[in-house]
């Protein structure tokens, strides 16, 4: 239970109390625009950092099961790109702007990303390598978001010269 109160106080309360903080003390919104492009780096530098993090606590599982990266990435795979097809879908009949499009469907894919991982271990309950899957869940959805990313552009573009 301690190990859970830890993780809620590291996770969320901790962020949290920073926001508020920062809020408070900041009421120039200039000043806090700037603070906000100055910080916008650290998100993609900590997740590089858990992922080094994650590999070095867990490498060895992830070389002594490499077959499983192929069975995993079968599941993971095609929720994105059932997700995509389903989102573009749905976008197309509200009628949305591309801009609307793509961010409807990134922040879809990528807020969902944890339930990728869900069906991925839920599709191989069987395999004790929960810490693979943990490991390769972020490894695998940068690289798809910007193919989905890349795939989104090519419909603006071709939406564009119609």
């Amino acid at each position: 239970m301690a190990f859970f109160a830890e993780s809620v106080l590291i996770v969320l309360i901790i962020p949290f109390a920073f926001a508020i903080l920062t809020k408070v003390f900041v009421k120039n919104e200039e000043r806090m625009s700037n603070i906000i492009e100055k910080l916008s780096v650290l998100p993609m530098i900590f997740l590089a950092l858990a992922i080094v993090f994650m590999f070095a606590s867990q490498g060895q599982i992830l070389i002594e099961n490499l077959e499983f990266i192929g069975y995993m990435l079968i599941p993971i795979l095609l929720f994105f790109v059932i997700n995509f097809f389903v989102s573009q879908i749905v976008e197309w009949k509200m009628k949305c702007a591309y801009e609307e499009r793509a961010s409807l469907t990134l922040t879809t894919l990528a807020r969902n990303s944890p339930t990728a991982l869900a069906i991925a271990m839920t599709a191989f309950p069987h395999e004790p390598l929960i810490a693979v899957v943990l490991v390769i869940g972020p490894l695998l959805e940068l690289p798809i978001l910007a193919l989905i990313t890349q795939a989104l552009l090519f419909l603006s573009r071709k939406e564009k010269r119609k």
